[in-house]
């Protein structure tokens, strides 16, 4: 687990590495932290990163550029933004920013983030094995943008293209993580890591498909989507 620490103020720079650490500890996760209080530092590191907490106000650059830099090398990379300034919030959720913590740091809201972190991370990067064709591949879960069934056919579609998939629709549904895939319609199934615009009825994912909610899970899913962003 690689994790990177940037805040221009180095007290809060060590309270974190402090609060990390122990929870990694106590948890007997593999972890190594890189700490910077200069962002333009940080985005020299040659390294990829799964984690990071990152200060929104600093002098050099602020957070969200620093975010999205760090996300050209890692895009599954969990942001957590250090913030107090209400108006950064609306870049940060382009991000998919996973936590917001404020000064001075609540332990057992920082220790709740990560285990939300940690649950995420664990169903994120789970193998999925299929054939297509004649060849057999292999795909991260949280690439697969949304599952579909077309009459007899189970079609996945993905971020690296679609692919025709043996095996049915519900027993596809069934493989993949409740915790961020939800079946909005008897024929889609979509991860909502992936959902770009929510409309109530219809749902445009971030490859510009456009997923219809039925009727009957309208009311469902809006519990659902909202439960997401909270969690988030």
């Amino acid at each position: 687990m690689n994790i990177i620490i940037c805040d221009d103020e180095l007290l809060c720079v060590k309270e974190l590495e402090a609060y990390i650490s122990e929870y990694m500890q106590n948890r007997n996760i593999q972890y190594d932290i890189e700490s910077y209080t200069s962002p333009l530092q940080a985005i020299s590191s040659k390294n990829i990163f799964d984690l990071a907490f990152l200060d929104i106000q600093m002098d050099e650059t602020d957070g969200i550029t620093l975010a999205k830099q760090l996300k050209e090398k890692n895009s599954k990379i969990i942001i957590f933004f250090i913030t107090s300034f209400d108006g950064y919030q609306d870049n940060a959720m382009d991000l998919r920013a996973f936590r917001y913590f404020e000064k001075p740091f609540d332990p057992k809201r920082l220790y709740s983030g990560l285990d939300k972190a940690m649950e995420y991370l664990d169903l994120t990067y789970i193998d999925v094995y299929f054939h297509s064709g004649n060849i057999v591949k292999k795909i991260v879960t949280d690439d697969i943008i949304y599952l579909s069934r077309e009459g007899r056919q189970t079609i996945l579609s993905t971020t690296g293209g679609e692919y025709l998939v043996k095996g049915s629709f519900d027993e596809w549904c069934s493989r993949l993580p409740d915790l961020y895939f939800s079946q909005v319609h008897k024929s889609f199934m979509i991860n909502l890591h992936h959902i770009e615009i929510y409309k109530y009825t219809e749902i445009i994912m971030d490859n510009q498909s456009r997923i219809p909610v039925a009727t009957r899970k309208q009311a469902e899913f809006h519990k659902t989507w909202f439960s997401y962003l909270k969690r988030r």
